[in-house]
């Protein structure tokens, strides 16, 4: 008989664009839901989650922090917290993920095997919709702005869904297709956790704004610090992070809001060639803000 993943620990979500970052979380996983459960688990086989968010990894809660960057709220309680790993608790290697995204058809997810590796990954073919009232029909009332100030147009959008993987020594392979050494089951998508959309103007910028629902305790574990100016700013009544990469001209901003099921963690790339100015960039923020 086979067992769920307890939903506190369904942090599988849909793989946005090949280029972002992907983190590998095996052993913070697999401890967690040892100490959840009180059961043996084989650590020999390793999950690889890919849980990429407009360039953002984290490990929803699991690792262990050696620095923190926190936002607060008016009342003093914590919107977003930004924390660092400690030696040796660092994200594993990326894998590339394109061949495996390829088999794929659009609004399909698979759970894929790589013998070799003996790792595994939960992966999801997301449609791209264009049109910007279909697509916020899709997120619902958690759906991004058509225009971020007077400027910038949606482009297209990407839901980010549940992948609902089960572990590794659960799953039913009797359905599964094997190519060369990658072994793959269809899974059907889950609820709809996140988004991705992107903007540009009539000058050539470009913006990428991603959304994740109700992110546990609030809490990423990131290597972005490592590489990045971290400012906090406050927007109104809104503490914010803006980030700008040490060695390149890469921006971004970042913040939570909301409360319970209603939270939600946003963050707001500039990938422009000629990046706007700093002030341009956390207004089209505040545009965000109390969405």
């Amino acid at each position: 008989m086979k067992k769920q993943q307890p939903a506190d620990w369904q942090t599988s979500l849909s793989l946005l664009e090949e280029r972002l970052p992907r983190i590998d979380v095996t052993d913070q996983v697999m401890d967690a839901v040892r100490r959840r459960s009180g059961t043996k688990l084989h650590k020999s086989r390793k999950w690889y989650i890919s849980i990429a968010v407009a360039a953002v990894v984290f490990a929803c809660g699991f690792g262990y922090a050696a620095e923190s960057w926190k936002l607060f709220a008016p009342d003093g309680s914590v919107t977003l917290e930004y924390r660092s790993f400690l030696p040796g608790d660092e994200p594993r290697d990326e894998l590339d993920t394109a061949k495996l995204h390829n088999m794929l058809a659009e609004g399909e997810a698979a759970i894929f095997h790589l013998m070799q590796e003996d790792r595994m990954i939960g992966l999801a073919n997301e449609r791209q919709y264009a049109d910007y009232a279909q697509f916020a029909s899709e997120v619902g009332s958690r759906a991004p702005l058509k225009e971020l100030g007077d400027d910038f147009n949606f482009q297209s959008g990407k839901l980010v869904h549940d992948l609902k993987s089960e572990l590794a020594e659960e799953i039913d392979w009797t359905d599964s297709k094997t190519v060369d050494d990658i072994r793959y089951r269809m899974i059907p998508l889950g609820n709809v956790t996140g988004y991705y959309a992107s903007y540009s103007d009539n000058s050539g910028h470009k913006l990428s704004l991603s959304a994740v629902f109700n992110l546990p305790d609030r809490q990423i574990f990131t290597t972005e610090m490592n590489h990045s100016k971290v400012e906090k700013v406050q927007v109104g009544a809104t503490e914010i992070f803006y980030m700008k990469d040490t060695d390149s001209t890469r921006q971004r901003v970042a913040w939570g809001e909301g409360e319970g099921e209603r939270y939600v963690y946003y963050r707001l790339d500039d990938l422009s060639t000629h990046k706007l100015p700093r002030e341009n960039l956390i207004e089209m923020a505040s545009a965000v803000m109390g969405k």
